[in-house]
C-alpha cells in the first residue's frame, strides 16, 4: 500500500475543487436539474451502482424513514426516473432506474465530461500527454481499490 502524503493530497484536491465547481455550473446551467432534486439524483446514482433495490434498503442507505423515502419514489415515478417492481413476495417492492432515470444521469455525465474536454483543450500537447499518465494512472488506483473492495 503507497504511503499517504496528506499535504499533497489535500493540495491536489484544492486543485481540483476549481474543475468540480466547473462542472457543476454547467450541468446546472444545462438544465440537467431541471425537475429532479439533490436527494432524487442521489437515489438514481444508487441505483445506477448498484443496481435495484428495496425501498427499505433506500430508507436506509438514504437515513430517512420508509415514508419518507416512499414520498420520494412517489414523486420520482411521477417523472419517469424510476420504476417500481414486485418480487415473489409482494410486501417487498423494488425499485431500478426507468430509461429516462439512465438517461439522466447520462446527461449530467456528458454535460462534466464536456467541460473537462474543453479545460484539457486549454493545455499544450505536452501537458496533456502528461495529464493522460496521471489521469490513467488514478483509473489504476480506483480499479485497484474497486477489486479490493473498498468502500467508494
Amino acid at each position: 500500500m503507497p504511503v499517504v502524503a496528506p499535504d499533497i493530497v489535500e493540495q491536489i484536491l484544492d486543485q481540483l475543487e476549481p474543475l468540480v465547481a466547473r462542472q457543476r455550473r454547467a450541468v446546472a446551467k444545462e438544465g440537467c436539474l431541471r425537475a429532479i432534486s439533490s436527494t432524487q439524483l442521489h437515489v438514481l446514482f444508487m441505483l445506477l451502482s448498484d443496481g435495484p433495490t428495496t425501498m427499505s434498503h433506500l430508507a436506509e442507505s438514504l437515513n430517512v424513514s420508509l415514508p419518507n423515502v416512499t414520498g420520494i419514489i412517489d414523486r420520482m415515478v411521477e417523472h419517469g426516473l424510476v420504476e417500481r417492481g414486485g418480487a415473489d413476495d409482494r410486501r417487498v417492492v423494488t425499485v431500478r432506474a426507468s430509461a429516462a432515470g439512465v438517461q439522466t444521469v447520462e446527461e449530467i455525465d456528458l454535460v462534466r465530461r464536456r467541460q473537462l474536454a474543453t479545460v484539457l483543450a486549454q493545455l499544450t500537447p505536452d501537458q496533456q500527454r502528461r495529464a493522460l499518465a496521471t489521469f490513467t494512472e488514478l483509473r489504476l488506483a480506483a480499479e485497484r481499490l474497486d477489486r479490493e473492495g473498498a468502500p467508494a
